[in-house]
Parts: C-alpha cells; sequence; structure tokens
C-alpha cells in the first residue's frame, strides 16, 4: 500500500509542470488595441458671398463629425445664413449637409430652404480648413455658387 502512495504522489509531482521543470507556457497574445474613433461637434460662423444673388451672408453653422481610424471622415451639418448686403429680399436660408472626405477636405450634399427665394434647394459643396465653396441649386434650376471663409479648421485626425 505505502509503494502504491508512493507512485502516486509521484504521479502528481510530476504532471506538474512547474515541480517537474516543465517549459512554462508563455501568456497568450494581447489583443490587438480597439480600433479608436474621434466624435467632433463645433459651432462655428463665417462669411460667404453668394453670386447667384449678390449677396454677402453671415452663416452660422453646427457640425457634426465622426473620423475612423484610417482618418475617413463622416458627418453632417446645420446651417443657416443671413444676407447683410443684398440685391434681394433679406431672408434667411437653412441648410442640411452630410459631409463626407479627409480629415483636410469634405464634401457636402444636403438640402435646404431659401426664404428670400421661396424655394426648396440642393446644396453641393466643399469644405477645407477655414473655406468653402460649394453651390445651391433652387428648385426652378437656377444656380447660386458661393465661396467663403469660416471659423472651422481641419476636421481632428485619429490617433
Amino acid at each position: 500500500m505505502r509503494m502504491k502512495l508512493v507512485f502516486l504522489v509521484a504521479m502528481v509531482v510530476a504532471s506538474n509542470d512547474s515541480f517537474a521543470g516543465g517549459a512554462i507556457l508563455p501568456p497568450p497574445p494581447a489583443a490587438p488595441p480597439p480600433i479608436i474613433g474621434i466624435n467632433d461637434t463645433r459651432a462655428g460662423i463665417g462669411l460667404r458671398y453668394e453670386f447667384g444673388d449678390n449677396a454677402v451672408e453671415v452663416v452660422g453653422i453646427v457640425r457634426q463629425t465622426y473620423t475612423n481610424a484610417n482618418n475617413n471622415v463622416t458627418g453632417v451639418l446645420g446651417e443657416v445664413a443671413f444676407p447683410f448686403i443684398s440685391q434681394r429680399k433679406k431672408l434667411p436660408k437653412l441648410r442640411v449637409m452630410g459631409m463626407y472626405g479627409s480629415t483636410s477636405v469634405q464634401g457636402e450634399a444636403g438640402l435646404g430652404y431659401d426664404f428670400a427665394n421661396q424655394q426648396p434647394l440642393l446644396g453641393l459643396g466643399v469644405q477645407g480648413p477655414y473655406v468653402e465653396g460649394g453651390m445651391n441649386v433652387l428648385l426652378n434650376q437656377e444656380f447660386h455658387p458661393y465661396i467663403g471663409v469660416n471659423t472651422f479648421g481641419g476636421v481632428p485626425a485619429s490617433h
């Protein structure tokens, strides 16, 4: 019986790597770091010259963007433009635009309403750090190109 007990204890000790001098396995590899993106919401102002209305406008803008790990940017912006020098009625334009691009330049497309011309509009544009350009296409097929400057720098890059 004593022989069986010694044999059993020897088997238990031999099966345990820490006692048997066996190799200790390294820990499993760490999981890759999560893909981190950046959400950014900003409010800003700008000045815009719209050629179709020959108007200088003050623009108030709220912009929300998401930059993914590859620095691709998606977002949305809402804006209201008040003409303060204009040959037409001094009524605002409202637009809601979707955005897509890189951290340095984004394309914009969306819908809005021009209260001075009393028509819905399709807005198309491009936004870079502190500058913008594009056009509003009215329902009566008038094209109103614009250029402007604003307080938005580039969209923050993902780390």
